[in-house]
């Protein structure tokens, strides 16, 4: 079982602006430093905990969201608002506002957005 993934940003409030938009996101907790600066942001993603921390830039080849279709139109919405990548039958990928790849996949059923 993953607990939780780490993406280093310099900036962990701004780009965690943009992962509370995706659909089922929640902010579970922010840490400060002692000079009050944003050390980290961790965000709920249901059984894994996404956690932004500042440092270098670093992140996994992919972070893939699970697409719920009771979560469809928000999906839906969510992606009008990105630019799309690339698009497979199950899996259809997009950045975040620091470049990372991102995608939402409906494996094995193929993912439609229509």
């Amino acid at each position: 079982m993953i607990h939780h993934i780490a993406i280093g940003t310099p900036n962990p409030s701004n780009l965690a602006e943009f992962y509370l938009q995706i659909p089922g996101a929640k902010k579970l907790q922010e840490f400060l430093y002692e000079t009050g600066a944003v050390r980290s942001v961790w965000i709920d993603f249901g059984s894994i905990i996404l956690m932004l921390e500042e440092g270098e830039k670093k992140s996994p080849r992919a972070l893939v969201f699970q697409w719920e279709e009771t979560k469809r139109s928000e999906w839906i919405q969510f992606l009008n608002q990105v630019k799309i990548q690339n698009q497979t039958d199950y899996t259809v990928y997009f950045l975040d506002n620091e470049s990372n790849l991102l995608g939402v996949s409906q494996y094995p059923e193929k993912l439609r957005l229509d």
